[in-house]
């Protein structure tokens, strides 16, 4: 995920003009090495209407995944729609996939941290507040500690920090 300093991922109508173009050039390849993508529905919804050019129609990956609770949305042509991120899971591990790329939005991040889905977190800090907008986690009753193992500094003073879940041994 990308966040500003202040955990925001977008504005509150979904924009994401605050982010540097290098960004999704870095998103295009990690989903390219990975493979897939899994996003909540309205994610994939404010990034295809907002974003005509470059959106994720055009990201190079075999395994498109839409969760969504809606029975009713339809997977657009390239795309598969799941309804938890138990069936996402299930799915690409059943097609050999083992690191599946969650992109979000806030409300299924929060989703698959509650249920324990998460192993590592990569977040990268763009050097830029935003006031108000729609934050990488939906509030949720969970608690997730981490153990940082990578940071790096990327082009335009952004921060790369790859953290993984830290599981206590019972």
């Amino acid at each position: 995920m990308v966040i500003s300093p202040n955990g925001y991922i977008a504005r509150e109508d979904g924009s994401e003009d605050w982010l540097p173009e290098e960004g999704w050039e870095e998103f295009v390849k990690l989903a390219k090495n990975l493979n897939n993508v899994v996003m909540g529905r309205e994610t994939y919804t404010q990034v295809t209407n907002r974003y005509k050019d470059y959106n994720f129609d055009s990201v190079p990956c075999k395994y498109k995944i839409i969760v969504t609770q809606n029975k009713k949305f339809q997977a657009p042509n390239g795309y598969r729609v799941v309804y938890s991120p138990e069936e996402a899971i299930q799915y690409l591990q059943s097609e050999d996939i083992e690191n599946i790329f969650l992109i979000g939005g806030g409300k299924l991040n929060s989703e698959f941290m509650k249920k324990g889905l998460v192993n590592e977190l990569q977040l990268t800090v763009n050097p830029y507040i935003i006031g108000k907008g729609r934050s990488f986690l939906a509030p949720a009753n969970f608690e997730m500690p981490l153990k940082l193992v990578e940071h790096s500094e990327l082009p335009g003073g952004r921060i790369k920090l790859k953290y993984i879940v830290h599981k206590p041994k019972h």
